[in-house]
């Protein structure tokens, strides 16, 4: 099972298709570093009234002196960018207007440090941009530069103070640079209440465009929308399931894209680390990727007068929203359809700031109705740290060791609203199970998620899941879920203490299967099983092979049984075990067929993995 794959995306500036910035570029004002230890910023919230209003005159210049110097200070910051090599070498993966977009698979880079001189210019714009505050207090431009370099700098509790004390002429701008300093805090519940208010308040067209999820959809995810009778309430559903982690408050997905969003705006017109003057190309970019974390300049090549600004994104960034199929279902509807991630070029990235990975849970989730609801399982070990990440505190004694507690939860989906079914809190190594009543819908979207705060790991299972009402003589089967060796449980409720935490088997274990049958007990009827072993994903000329009778049967061990049915209505309990003698380590299922005279044959599958 996979979630979001790591992907790495990175922007290189291009006019057509290489930008070139001129390698001694003009450098106004870039004399000596006034002291600038500290900035202003209480002395120009923008709420504070002049002793006199300004003149429109003194406004306008102000606001040109702003947009001086926040070019001035783009120049710099290319000046004493960190170099690297190679810089434009790579063939764009996107292209957006002057931008080339690519994924350069590199997992193990990391940001380096930002050049102190860089540090000292963006504090000295800050104290400068406070300063012309006051000329200009309701210049929301000036304002948004403010917010926006305060933010960049980590001055995050000025930002807010910024934020907060915003006294702009279009209040719904305050709002949402208030959210954007909030999501930045990783206040993602703030964020999202300031959003609202500011969506609210700005213009139909306005609120429209922010909240529309089209720039971030494939071909076949705008498809479904498009087919979708409601596209409001469809909007609402991607942007519930696009939410990384249930087990963190807020849907920072959401507060996230209106941050970018705001990036946006508030870049408007401004000069870019591209040396490039903010224009459509960057605001999609920007929407689709978010803004890069780090900057590197490359060294001109032989011969060349120019160098090339490449952004670099969260190495782990990935897609977030879901694959249509889960959304649809498989030919069946009621069909549990794993989330998994194409390969390939994304529309569109993101990574939560609070961590640095989200993989993939090995674990177990499962279906079991009932008449008011659907009972769902979660059973996972949750994973131990990766190696080399230290302890939170120095020198533990052996007892704190596994490292921190890992938060787990079991959710679910249906009609764009997330429902909570269970939580715990345990070590890493612990086996979690969880379940809860999920409400009866056509469609749904089960997580089981692991969170490691202290680690900033986490991982996750997501299938898109049918959850209708079974008609009460209709033959239907729940899930496979896999057991415990030796494991007889009776009925449903002792079963959760023994399902197995994780898909993985060893070649000379017992494969024990538990599962239920519904509609039976309305007449006396018999009923046959037959389960079976094969492997997953045989490849073509095997499957030649098999038809031509020159290899052996794709069964690898099976089992047949029959037996009468319930005498009332009543979810009918099972469990069966299967011998596992000799199996070659790879990818298996354990096939389950249930047939009943004169009803359509069910079948049940669960896949694992032998080691």
């Amino acid at each position: 099972m996979s979630i979001p794959i790591p992907l790495t995306a990175a922007l290189l500036a291009c006019c057509g298709l290489v930008a070139a910035t001129p390698a001694q570029a003009s450098d106004p004002g870039a004399g000596g570093i006034a002291d600038r230890a500290r900035v202003d910023f209480a002395a120009s919230a923008a709420t504070t009234a002049p002793l006199q209003a300004p003149g429109a005159a003194d406004s306008a210049d102000a606001h040109s002196r702003a947009r001086s110097l926040q070019t001035r200070f783009e120049r710099r910051r290319v000046r004493d960018l960190p170099r690297t090599l190679g810089g434009g070498s790579h063939p764009c993966d996107a292209i957006i207007g002057r931008l080339c977009i690519w994924d350069d698979g590199n997992e193990d880079w990391e940001p380096r440090e930002e050049p102190e001189s860089i540090r000292d210019w963006r504090l000295e714009l800050l104290t400068e941009l406070a300063s012309l505050a006051r000329a200009a207090p309701g210049d929301h431009w000036i304002f948004g530069q403010r917010i926006r370099y305060s933010v960049e700098a980590g001055l995050l509790a000025e930002a807010e103070a910024l934020a907060r004390g915003c006294g702009l002429p279009v209040r719904w701008r305050c709002d949402a640079f208030l959210g954007y300093v909030q999501h930045h805090q990783e206040d993602f519940v703030g964020a999202e209440s300031a959003f609202a208010r500011a969506l609210s308040a700005m213009p139909a067209d306005t609120a429209g465009s922010w909240a529309d999820p089209h720039p971030l959809l494939d071909g076949e995810l705008r498809d479904w929308l498009e087919a979708q009778p409601d596209s409001a309430a469809a909007a609402r559903r991607l942007w519930t399931l696009a939410d990384p982690l249930y087990l963190a408050d807020g849907n920072e997905r959401w507060s996230a894209h209106l941050s970018r969003r705001v990036y946006a705006m508030s870049s408007d017109g401004a000069m870019s680390p591209h040396q490039l003057r903010w224009g459509k190309d960057m605001t999609e970019a920007v929407v689709r990727y978010g803004w890069p974390i780090a900057w590197e300049r490359s060294w001109p090549r032989a011969g060349q007068s120019t160098i090339q600004v490449t952004g670099r994104d969260p190495p782990a960034s990935a897609r977030t929203l879901p694959p249509r199929d889960v959304l649809d279902g498989g030919p069946d509807s009621m069909d549990a359809v794993v989330w998994e991630v194409p390969d390939g070029h994304a529309q569109s990235v993101y990574l939560p700031t609070y961590v640095d990975t989200i993989g993939s849970l090995d674990g177990q989730t499962g279906r079991f109705w009932r008449r008011d609801g659907v009972i769902l399982i979660g059973v996972a070990t949750l994973p131990d740290p990766p190696a080399g990440i230290p302890h939170p505190e120095p020198n533990p004694p052996p007892a704190a060791l596994p490292l921190a507690p890992v938060e787990a939860g079991l959710f679910v989906e249906t009609e764009g609203v997330a429902r909570t079914l269970g939580r715990a809190v345990a070590e890493t190594g612990d086996v979690v199970r969880l379940s809860g009543m999920a409400p009866l819908a056509d469609r749904g979207v089960v997580s089981l998620e692991a969170w490691a705060p202290g680690h900033r790991r986490a991982h996750r299972i997501r299938l898109g899941i049918g959850l209708r009402r079974l008609p009460p003589d209709l033959l239907a089967i729940s899930d496979l879920v896999l057991l415990e060796p030796g494991a007889e449980p009776a009925d449903l409720e002792p079963m959760l203490d023994v399902v197995r935490a994780s898909t993985h088997v060893a070649a000379d274990e017992d494969l024990t299967v538990a599962f239920e049958v519904y509609g039976l007990g309305f007449r006396a009827e018999g009923i046959g099983f037959s389960a079976w072993v094969e492997r997953r994903n045989e490849g073509a000329l095997s499957r030649f092979g098999r038809w031509l009778r020159v290899r052996g049967p794709r069964e690898e061990v099976s089992i047949r049984w029959e037996e009468s049915g319930p005498e009332r209505p009543q979810p009918l309990f099972r469990t069966l075990r299967l011998g596992l003698p000799g199996l070659d380590p790879g990818e298996y299922q354990v096939v389950l067929e249930v047939s009943v005279a004169g009803r359509a044959p069910l079948v049940g599958r669960r896949a694992f993995t032998v080691w």
